[in-house]
């Protein structure tokens, strides 16, 4: 039989790093919560902070284990910074009764504009011109260099939920793009509306393409989907762009297809692990651009999400239903932390 935990009256909520808008911090204390910030990885750190705490709030990469749950015998309830759960072990969650919230459809525009950004960075070699700008040295070899339009190309996205739809609008309506996606999990009234094409294979879009966006999230299905075969799959000259997660793409794969001439141009905001270690070949590759995983937090997004965590980690505190909970039968198994809700008389 369940029982109802006690609803916290002063909650203690722990940040495994500060909130990308930390006015969330004052925000959390003048909803009736103490806050304590983590700004390390050190597990150890985080496990002892935990003691006493109803609530964990996660930035990625970092991973909240079955280990550092067991560390938090309070833990009620745990947040991602967004819409991943990729680092939170939600089976180990569910069995210990912790009810893990996450925040749906905030990076739909932030992640599609910052793609859209990478790949007209690759295909008109931005950082190789400002460098040589700067430095005077591209002068000499400007006229030698194949600098690419979006206009009018096929473009294929891996995922078509909220952010590969937005992406796929801005293509079709800014740059007269044809699209072609591909994902078998696909919401048929998102397809739709997003009126693009659906391959049924993956290799049947890749073939298509002149370049290739990742929209998907994380999952065993995804995990490395895009490694030898699907480079060799792409035309000659592709360019492949990531905004979702680093390990949806074989990296050392990458490194070879780049090499090759098999692909032109990778823009990535994404890569496992998060950073790269400094001798990988990558970050010392030309045709790579990156950026730090900084595609969805925008201020006017960081705000989104911010309002978006307070709203739903003091919710499930007080016993009721949040948003967007991504494991709800945490709360129907004989462990669950729910907090009992006070009835009015």
């Amino acid at each position: 039989m369940k029982e109802n935990m006690d609803k916290p009256v002063h909650p203690k909520i722990v940040l495994w790093r500060p909130m990308y808008d930390q006015l969330g911090h004052r925000m959390f204390e003048q909803a009736g919560a103490t806050i304590a910030v983590v700004d390390t990885s050190d597990a150890e750190a985080l496990k002892a902070e935990l003691a006493g705490a109803q609530a964990l709030w996660v930035r990625t990469p970092e991973r909240v284990t079955a280990e550092i749950m067991d560390a938090a015998p309070s833990l009620i309830t745990i947040s991602t910074s967004g819409f991943g759960t990729d680092n939170i072990d939600l089976p180990a969650a569910t069995e210990r009764g912790i009810l893990v919230v996450n925040h749906l459809g905030f990076g739909r525009t932030p992640v599609a504009e910052h793609s859209l950004m990478l790949l007209l960075a690759v295909m008109k070699q931005l950082i190789w011109g400002d460098r040589g700008a700067r430095d005077g040295s591209a002068w000499s070899t400007r006229s030698n260099l194949n600098f690419l339009e979006l206009e009018g190309r096929t473009i294929g996205l891996l995922g078509l939920g909220y952010i590969g739809s937005e992406l796929a609008r801005k293509l079709k309506l800014g740059f007269g793009c044809r699209v072609i996606a591909y994902d078998p999990h696909v919401n048929a009234r998102m397809a739709a509306a997003a009126d693009v094409e659906l391959a049924e294979e993956l290799e049947e879009m890749l073939g298509q393409v002149d370049a290739l966006c990742i929209c998907a999230e994380l999952n065993d299905e995804t995990r490395n989907i895009i490694s030898d075969n699907a480079f060799n799959a792409l035309p000659k000259g592709s360019f492949v762009v990531n905004a979702a997660r680093g390990q949806i793409i074989d990296l050392d794969a990458l490194t070879r297809a780049l090499d090759s001439g098999q692909i032109a141009g990778a823009g990535l905001d994404v890569v496992y692990p998060e950073p790269l270690p400094q001798d990988h070949p990558l970050l010392r590759h030309q045709k790579v651009i990156f950026t730090p995983h900084t595609a969805g937090i925008t201020v006017e997004t960081s705000a989104k999400l911010t309002q978006s965590a307070i709203d739903q980690v003091m919710t499930v505190l007080g016993g009721g239903e949040p948003r967007f909970a991504v494991n709800a039968q945490a709360w129907e198994v004989s462990a669950s932390r729910r907090p009992a809700i006070e009835l009015s008389s």
